[in-house]
Parts: structure tokens; C-alpha cells; sequence
């Protein structure tokens, strides 16, 4: 009997001192969305262009470009860009949105006159340099 109540009190310990959530409901790793990419390829494109004509040549990057996103189910979002960072947002700060051509996309201000757009699925990330009039577009793969 004194055996059981041992074997009961240190199992009850053992629940005690464990994780009652029954797993992270759905997020990944806690969080909504964590995930960090990096870039071989790079391209130039005058901004605010939809088709291709305006671009130059896709070329290699010397040093990968890596991009690090989280974002915590109530909305608020660090990045890591090539080195910078943290950068810290709350949710009414960045965009979600949904391209037709690449899918969704999470877009940030990096000042007020440069934006960082990163796809999802990590194959691209926009740098659009409103000042210059350049979209840098980073690609995983050439095309």
C-alpha cells in the first residue's frame, strides 16, 4: 500500500511538472508561422512591373541572402534580413496577402521607403526600394 501511494504521489509529480497542452493547436512549434529561407539568385526589376521585359539578368549572389520570419498566433512578427534584426511588428504593422502568380506572402516595411516581401513556400522574397525605383527579387532556384 505504501508502495502505490509512492509510485501514485511521483506520478503525479511527474504530470504536474509536464506540458498540459495536448499539443500546439496547429502551429508550428508554438507559432503560426516559422520558417527561414535562403537565396542563390538575385534579379533587378524596375519597380511596380508585372511582366519580365523590365528586368535584367538573373545572377548568382556571391554570399546567399537568408530570411528568417516568425510569426506568434496573436499576430506578432519578427524577421532576420541578411543579418538585420530582430525587427519586431505587431500584426496591424505588416501585410498578409495572397498573390494569384506566386501564392501567399507576408510583406514588411523595413523603412519608410523599402518593403520585404517573402512568399511562403520560400521560392522568392522581394526587396522593393521605392526610393530607387528597384524590386531585388531573390530567388531559391533559377527559373
Amino acid at each position: 500500500m505504501k508502495r502505490s501511494i509512492i509510485l501514485f504521489l511521483f506520478a503525479l509529480l511527474f504530470v504536474a511538472c509536464g506540458d498540459w497542452d495536448a499539443g500546439d493547436g496547429g502551429y508550428n512549434g508554438g507559432y503560426q508561422y516559422n520558417e527561414r529561407f535562403h537565396y542563390y539568385y538575385a534579379q533587378e526589376c524596375d519597380i511596380g512591373r508585372v511582366d519580365y521585359d523590365y528586368c535584367g539578368d538573373t545572377y548568382s549572389l556571391t554570399k546567399s541572402l537568408s530570411i528568417s520570419i516568425r510569426v506568434e498566433p496573436d499576430g506578432f512578427a519578427t524577421v532576420y534580413y541578411d543579418g538585420q534584426g530582430p525587427l519586431y511588428y505587431e500584426r496591424h504593422e505588416y501585410k498578409v496577402g495572397f498573390d494569384r502568380d506566386y501564392g501567399e506572402y507576408y510583406q514588411f516595411g523595413l523603412n519608410s521607403d523599402d518593403y520585404l516581401t517573402v512568399y511562403t513556400d520560400g521560392y522568392e522574397a522581394v526587396y522593393s526600394d521605392y526610393w530607387n525605383g528597384v524590386d531585388y527579387h531573390y530567388y531559391y532556384d533559377r527559373y
